[in-house]
């Protein structure tokens, strides 16, 4: 009888030593997924694939989540487009697709040559490159039936910059003016300039944005931190240059400004279905109207005629190079009347 006790019991430990065992196993190779270098898994279209079709969007998928941030990515010859992250480890973070959607079609005939430069992941280990081609198909025989009309497209030369904090979209789009215009300064160096606003959360009192910012730049929106309004991002800006701070323009007040080379700040809130009020006081009793999805841009350029244009381009430090058409636009910057900072 003891013999037999004596084995299940060994039996037994063998059995949790070796699902211990497995499970390590298991838990280490995940270690190593997560923490090796990023690898592209797949692409579309496939390298060198041929007969690509002009408005084709380009998608690339990777082993695992990349720092998006840091990656670089470029298409050459140049083309217009929108470079969006899609699927998500979590909501929100860590993504494992890149794609690219074309704003205006890609030139027939042409072969691309997509670069990936500075792939990481979230570990120490070193960074990966990628490239891959492909051609766009041919119309020699419409070529020759039609001359196909331009598509006017007016961007200012400012490079996308990422915002260093949670909530400092402000600080970074006027970071991006600024530079527009040869001033590199930080988000830091600009947020001593704005001043905080230190009046404290209480249900429904807080500080006043415009005035200073308010609440915590690393905060959490609505909660412990929000943001700032034009006034003070003029104010701000005109350390460095000419500012003008506007509420109530039209789309040709905007275009007309860009077509003058000067980028324009504006208030808006993030592309989602439904809009979340957290509206307050402040302790002098003056109601501030906010949102928990607000979010601020730098307006850059457009396609079209600058009385009408088709799309508008946006530098936005948290998603990327943006084309929106006009009529969304116009739809989310109407959120805070059409209002803004041009930086001159």
């Amino acid at each position: 009888m003891k013999k037999i006790d004596s084995c299940l019991i060994g039996f037994l430990i063998f059995a949790i030593l070796s699902l211990i065992l497995v499970n390590s196993i298991n838990v280490l190779d995940r270690f190593f997924v997560l923490f090796s270098s990023p690898q592209v898994i797949e692409v579309s279209p496939k390298t060198g694939e041929e007969d690509v079709a002009l408005n084709s969007q380009l998608v690339i998928r990777f082993d695992k989540p990349i720092k998006r941030q840091e990656l670089q990515y470029s298409i050459s010859p140049e083309a217009n487009g929108e470079w969006k992250f899609e699927d998500t480890l979590i909501k929100n973070h860590f993504y494992r697709t890149l794609i690219f959607v074309p704003a205006i079609d890609f030139t027939p005939g042409t072969e691309y040559q997509v670069k990936l430069e500075n792939m990481k992941g979230f570990g120490l280990e070193k960074t990966n490159s990628f490239l891959f081609t492909f051609k766009t198909q041919s119309f020699p025989e419409l070529k020759e039936l039609f001359i196909e009309p331009k598509i006017e497209i007016t961007m200012l030369n400012i490079p996308l910059d990422w915002q260093d904090s949670p909530l400092s979209c402000e600080a970074a789009s006027l970071k991006m003016a600024l530079a527009g215009k040869g001033v590199f300064v930080s988000e830091k160096e600009i947020m001593e300039k704005i001043g905080y606003d230190l009046t404290p959360h209480k249900k429904n009192i807080w500080g006043n944005p415009y005035e200073k910012y308010v609440g915590d730049i690393d905060g959490k929106i609505c909660e412990t931190g929000y943001g700032v309004y034009w006034e003070p991002v003029a104010r701000g800006a005109k350390n460095w240059r000419e500012a003008e701070v506007f509420s109530g323009w039209k789309v040709e007040d905007l275009t007309r400004e860009i077509k003058a080379g000067n980028s324009v700040i504006v208030w808006g809130a993030l592309p989602v279905g439904t809009l979340t009020d957290c509206s307050w006081y402040t302790p002098e009793g003056k109601y501030i109207l906010a949102l928990k999805e607000t979010h601020v841009r730098l307006a850059v350029g457009f396609i079209g005629p600058a009385e009408n244009p088709s799309k508008i381009i946006l530098n936005d430090p948290l998603a990327g190079k943006l084309y929106w058409s006009t009529t969304y636009f116009l739809k989310n910057w109407k959120i805070f009347n059409y209002s803004g900072v041009v930086v001159r």
